[in-house]
């Protein structure tokens, strides 16, 4: 039996998980602060599924896409606006999806043409 691609990218994002909890549990023991520049300690709302949204990045704990958060913004909303309209999220979430945003430009901008809806005018 062979792995496929996305088999190896679920297992090296469970083992970078568990890499991150030992240096947090380690950093505990040690009594020191986690110095790291591991993308989820800078982006701590945000995580990949790979049976939610084919690994698109997502809200963590929800299956809403980044995509979604910075479409609601580029329409005008304000992060407030956007937690008033989708109210199963934090504020601290939002503001996050927008800073991986601007950090992934590129990357969320593909799934956003991806994702675009045609108009039949």
């Amino acid at each position: 039996m062979t792995a496929t691609t996305g088999d190896l990218n679920a297992i090296v994002q469970q083992l970078n998980r568990l890499d991150e909890q030992m240096r947090q549990l380690r950093s505990l023991v040690v009594g020191q602060p986690v110095s790291t520049t591991d993308e989820s300690a800078q982006h701590v709302y945000i995580t990949r599924d790979p049976a939610i949204l084919h690994n698109e990045p997502i809200i963590r704990g929800t299956r809403t896409p980044v995509r979604a958060i910075v479409e609601h913004w580029k329409f005008g909303d304000a992060p407030e606006t956007i937690v008033r309209k989708l109210p199963y999220l934090r504020l601290a979430q939002v503001f996050d999806a927008l800073s991986y945003y601007d950090d992934h430009r590129a990357e969320i901008e593909q799934y956003i043409a991806a994702n675009r809806v045609p108009v039949n005018d």
